[in-house]
């Protein structure tokens, strides 16, 4: 199930579910440095996702399949968990969150930034 088709009630408790293990994500460093590059492919995402955060992941794919983390890990193949992982990542709700998290740092940049004054000597 995707991000953009949970609506109403459900799309919250979804939210308050997986709030958690997407902000220790995002926050990784690994996943940092690709969501400040340019023209990433989606899947160079899914190794630091596996990699570091094992246990985000099964939490999140658990969540949106209705599922416990347990009943989620024991089900999932080597060949399925990666699909749903790419399948999660191409969803454009959940692209936003990786790539917000770039502007947000360059808008933070700006706006923080001190005013540069003209040093040209205006004609008198």
């Amino acid at each position: 199930m995707r991000l953009s088709d949970i609506k109403g009630e459900e799309a919250l408790d979804v939210l308050a579910d997986i709030i958690e293990p997407m902000a220790l994500i995002l926050a990784d460093e690994d996943v940092q440095k690709l969501s400040k590059q340019k023209n990433v492919p989606v899947l160079s995402y899914v190794k630091p996702m596996i990699k570091n955060h094992k246990k985000e992941v099964i939490a999140i794919l658990a969540r949106l399949e209705n599922e416990t983390p347990e009943e989620y890990a024991e089900k999932v193949t080597l060949l399925s968990l990666p699909m749903k992982l790419v399948d999660f990542i191409n969803d454009p709700e959940v692209q936003s969150l990786f790539h917000s998290q770039e502007q947000t740092q360059v808008n933070s940049i700006a706006s923080s930034s001190p005013a540069m004054e003209s040093t040209e000597a205006k004609g008198n």
